[in-house]
């Protein structure tokens, strides 16, 4: 009888290996079809470190100092878990810094491909999946976003769309120098309206759009953006003004607002974070994002202005904006001062 039955059991294996599995129909449309609720494990974490376990699934961090934690070595036997997914949520008050196991690397963003670490800041969300192979790298971050917020110029903030996750305020790195030139930071400020830092930030010699990208990511922030008046109002009243109310910044600056070129489409301004506009509904006949550029900007004049920026207060007494060659260094066009003033913006303290 038993060998009559194990050619029967392996025949009915064969045939299910790859049905549909259906829980709650008879129907299933997909490999997995559930129709109904469905648990998987929640955990909170305090600890200063953390080793992934093969039965978690979602991890809540609650803790108030740094904490490390790493991820399960990939495996070939006894079976690949290829696929695996974490959720993490950073609830605390300090950053997470997620190791792959030993050699191993982590895929971040196209930017920041095979590292051997990533941070999830406080208030951040992360996803991670196994990408199944055995090394190199053995991790993928499918999700890395700012937690829900309702601050104004927060909406859509995206570290994918920025290229990198920004530090604290409090965890800047400001360098002496930087691409020749001096770096003297003038001091930081908190607007309420949103809880971002904003640091300013005076250079010794002038300094294209890309640079001060990349600059904005050595020092932790990122280039400012004001995707609302209120926003806007208060740069201009307690950085960009005069001393004592702000530290008289009176040259042109750049802010993070630039052309992008979707594959397909014509190119179009974009925040440089992902960020929405916040729109004024009773404008007529159609309703407008509360921008502050100059009449008649953006122009794209020449037909290469793809970068924006903050005019000098000898062009606008009121700090409009205007759009310019991401590759220049001065104003020539408007008010003939050098880019040497920096406002970098960071999410958190």
């Amino acid at each position: 009888m038993k060998q009559r039955l194990l050619p029967l059991a392996i025949i009915f294996l064969g045939l299910t290996a790859n049905a549909q599995v259906g829980i709650g129909t008879p129907n299933p449309g997909s490999t997995l079809d559930v129709r109904g609720s469905y648990a998987t494990p929640y955990k909170s974490i305090t600890a200063a470190t953390y080793t992934f376990l093969s039965t978690d699934q979602y991890l809540d961090f609650r803790g108030t100092a740094a904490s490390t934690w790493t991820l399960p070595p990939a495996q070939a036997v006894p079976g690949n878990f290829a696929g695996r997914i974490y959720e993490i949520r950073n609830g605390g008050t300090a950053d997470i810094t997620i190791l792959p196991s030993g050699t191993e690397t982590i895929d971040v963003s196209y930017l920041s491909s095979a590292q051997s670490r990533f941070t999830v800041p406080a208030g951040y969300y992360a996803t991670v999946k196994s990408t199944g192979n055995t090394s190199g790298v053995t991790w993928v971050v499918t999700l890395l976003t700012v937690g829900n917020t309702t601050s104004e110029g927060s909406s859509g903030f995206s570290t994918s769309i920025l290229g990198y996750t920004p530090k604290k305020a409090s965890l800047r790195t400001v360098p002496a120098t930087y691409g020749g030139v001096s770096v003297a930071e003038r001091g930081c400020k908190k607007y309420s309206g949103n809880g971002h830092t904003y640091c300013a930030y005076q250079l010794g010699g002038p300094k294209n759009f890309y640079d001060t990208f990349n600059f904005a990511k050595q020092v932790g922030g990122y280039i400012v953006t004001m995707t609302g008046n209120n926003e806007r109002t208060w740069v201009n009243s307690n950085l960009l003004a005069a001393a004592p109310n702000g530290y008289t910044f009176d040259h042109s600056v750049w802010i993070g607002y630039n052309k992008v070129a979707y594959p397909g489409n014509p190119v179009q301004f974009t925040w440089i974070t992902g960020e929405d506009w916040v729109i004024d509904w009773t404008t007529s006949p159609n309703s407008t994002p509360e921008n502050w550029f100059n009449t008649g900007e953006p122009n794209n004049a020449g037909g290469s202005e793809g970068s924006c920026h903050i005019l000098a207060t000898n062009r606008s007494s009121t700090r409009r904006w205007n759009d310019l060659n991401g590759t220049s260094t001065n104003d020539s066009g408007n008010s003939g001062t050098d880019f040497d003033q920096v406002i970098l913006e960071f999410n958190e303290d």
